[in-house]
C-alpha cells in the first residue's frame, strides 16, 4: 500500500477556515475510499479549539472538528505536506516567503479568496464552510489524478 497524499490546509489563527477544510476534506476521501489525508494549521495560531460556529457549520455538512486544537505553522509540517492549500493568496505568498523551497507545493484552495468569518454569525461560517466544501469538491479530483 502506498503512502497517502498528505494535504495542509492553512488560514490565519486555525480556528474556522482551515479545520473546517481539514475535516471536511477528510469526510470527503473517507467517503470515496481515497488515500488522502489532511490536517491543518495557521500563519498566527495559537493553541486553541476551533470556534464554536465553526463547529457547527462543519458538523451541519456532516464533519466532526470537535476535537480540533489549533496550531502554528513550522517547517516539520510543511514538510510533511505533499500539497499545501491556503484559503487566501496573502496566506500563499506568506508562506512562499518563508518556506522558499517548498513553493512548488503551496497554492490557494480556490481562485478567490475564502472571506474569514471570525466573530461573524453561524450564517457567516455555514457560507464560508459552503464555499470551503464547493472548493474542496473540485480539488478531490485533481488530486486523485495524482494517486494514478
Amino acid at each position: 500500500m502506498s503512502k497517502p497524499i498528505e494535504v495542509l490546509f492553512v488560514c490565519t489563527g486555525n480556528t474556522c477556515r482551515s479545520p473546517m477544510a481539514e475535516g471536511l476534506f477528510n469526510l470527503k476521501v473517507q467517503r470515496l475510499g481515497l488515500e488522502m489525508h489532511a490536517s491543518s494549521c495557521g500563519i498566527s495560531a495559537f493553541t486553541a479549539p476551533a470556534s464554536e460556529n465553526a463547529v457547527e457549520a462543519a458538523r451541519e455538512l456532516g464533519a466532526d472538528i470537535s476535537g480540533h486544537m489549533a496550531r502554528q505553522i513550522n517547517e516539520f509540517i510543511v514538510d510533511s505536506a505533499d500539497y499545501i492549500f491556503c484559503v487566501g493568496s496573502r496566506h500563499a505568498y506568506a508562506l512562499m516567503n518563508a518556506f522558499p523551497e517548498s513553493k512548488g507545493k503551496i497554492f490557494t484552495l480556490s481562485d478567490r479568496d475564502i472571506a474569514d468569518p471570525y466573530g461573524g454569525t453561524l450564517d457567516d461560517y455555514r457560507s464560508t464552510a459552503r464555499e470551503i466544501s464547493d472548493a474542496i469538491d473540485k480539488l478531490i479530483p485533481k488530486l486523485r489524478e495524482k494517486l494514478k
